[in-house]
């Protein structure tokens, strides 16, 4: 099965899933009530469900990203937030308009006594609030200047929060949920959706305890960037087994603190499994904790979460390679290239390498030699060039592609793409749209989980979230009209 296809089910899955609180409520057989006051039971219906689905999908759960890579994981876990938050955001004002309820959205649902139990509206719009606070926070963190560990810790206490509260509205004044067993998977859902919290924050932490490593040695990789080397902490009791990753994978990284206390960071590997019990992690300091690389000890002990992501080889495959990258994006690239290498894989390759200046200029030497003896054909672009500058400069552009990639290549190659942002995405729309080249031949993997070029691999991805969205929409007002 191929990854798109293999990605289209688990988008049908999860539109399946997001749909079963509305299906069970249906089966109910009670009778219709108004148009806008169904539409709004099946907005919360749908929305908590989604909402319950964001847990697993940042769950960190390694077969899903195995199959469709994390960044796409996360990408969708931030596209479908939106449309989640979107639905929940409308649901209590259409018991304001003519036609919904007569309670109006800030009083709860009358008792058999005709009084108004104000206590469940009450938690229903606290949740409310901290929905909105939550994915705000999340979309402006970088510019609101909130460390990392402080944001994640927040993020995951505060999405506890939303899921409790709204349990208890869900439960205490939705005109469907209080049915037995609707009730019950609603309670499930929100076990479920802790568990995964508890499986991060938790049992990760008590599995990382059995492989401990250490650091070896920091080298200066370029500038402000550098290359951890890790080896088993045997003394602590590491069994001494090879790390089970593949090349191109990445890990998150947990530096020696109170066991629970959250200080991950995920990274790429640089090193190929080839090189046996010793990892190679390259790191570009960027702010905050990446800051301090240069400074941590050697000795120190690190605890490893993964592998994670399917930048990945495939198997048996020779077909020519071509490695796009920018910064420190090289890193799972260098990892893909020291595989082939150390494998000994008759492939061709070629490798484009872009940076602002020549410092940055990523394992420049081990490319070099790898020229030399005729492993790979090497491209150095340069933004901001030096005076006698013998190779590319400018910007990974469609003109700079056709120069250096062949025909044949682009008739028949594999392309890997790594690095900012804004060059995956010149890079992928070149690819695609100007040299035709299918999708299946692009793998790109993004550091920040952003949408991307539109024309691109998260184009693709947007336009399954909408397809997505519509269907539960269409699926809500049929619910309404029934």
């Amino acid at each position: 099965m191929t990854e798109t296809r293999l990605a289209w089910l688990l988008v049908c899955a999860y539109g399946l899933i997001a749909l079963l609180p509305l299906l069970l409520a249906t089966l109910q057989g009670l009778p219709p009530r108004p148009f806008l006051d169904d539409l709004a039971s099946g907005l919360a219906l749908v929305g908590f469900s989604m909402l319950l689905l964001e847990f697993l999908l940042s769950g960190r759960f390694k077969g899903l990203s195995a199959l469709v890579g994390m960044d796409r994981v996360m990408q969708f876990h931030q596209l479908m937030a939106w449309i989640l938050v979107a639905l929940l955001v409308i649901h209590p004002f259409l018991y304001y308009l003519p036609t919904g309820a007569t309670a109006g959205p800030m009083q709860g649902p009358a008792t058999e006594g005709g009084d108004i139990d104000f206590l469940p509206s009450l938690t229903g719009w606290i949740a409310w609030f901290l929905l909105l606070l939550l994915v705000f926070t999340a979309a402006v963190r970088d510019d609101l200047g909130i460390r990392y560990e402080t944001w994640r810790a927040s993020h995951g206490i505060g999405a506890v929060l939303i899921a409790l509260l709204g349990l208890h509205h869900t439960l205490e004044a939705g005109h469907y949920s209080g049915d037995p067993l609707l009730a019950t998977v609603w309670s499930l859902a929100v076990l479920i959706a802790i568990a995964s919290l508890i499986h991060v924050h938790l049992l990760i932490p008590l599995g990382q305890r059995r492989h401990p490593y250490r650091v070896g040695a920091v080298e200066k990789e370029a500038d402000r960037t550098w290359t951890l080397m890790l080896e088993p902490d045997r003394e602590a009791g590491h069994p001494g087994t090879p790390f089970p990753y593949l090349a191109g994978q990445f890990v998150w990284l947990r530096f020696q603190r109170a066991l629970f206390r959250i200080t991950e960071h995920p990274f790429s590997l640089s090193s190929a499994p080839s090189e046996g019990l010793q990892l190679r992690v390259t790191i570009k300091e960027a702010g905050d904790f990446t800051n301090g690389i240069r400074d941590i000890l050697i000795g120190s002990r690190v605890y490893l979460d993964g592998p994670y992501g399917n930048f990945t080889l495939q198997p048996g495959d020779i077909r020519p390679l071509v490695l796009i990258g920018g910064g420190v994006g090289m890193a799972p690239l260098m990892a893909l290239l020291r595989d082939v290498v150390a494998r000994g894989v008759s492939r061709h390759m070629r490798v484009i390498q872009g940076n602002n200046t020549e410092q940055e200029i990523l394992y420049r030497e081990e490319l070099a030699d790898s020229e030399a003896q005729g492993r790979a054909q090497v491209h150095q672009v340069l933004a901001e060039p030096p005076a006698g500058w013998q190779g590319e400069s400018g910007f990974p552009d469609g003109a700079l592609l056709t120069r250096c990639i062949s025909e044949s290549e682009r008739d028949n190659g594999v392309f890997y793409v790594c690095g900012p942002p804004a060059m995956i995405d010149a890079v992928e729309d070149t690819l695609l749209n100007r040299f035709g080249i299918a999708p299946e031949r692009v793998i790109c993997e993004r550091f920040r989980y952003t949408l991307g070029n539109r024309r691109g691999s998260t184009g693709r991805l947007l336009k399954a979230c909408l397809l997505t969205a519509g269907a539960l929409l269409l699926a809500m007002v049929l619910f309404a009209l029934r």
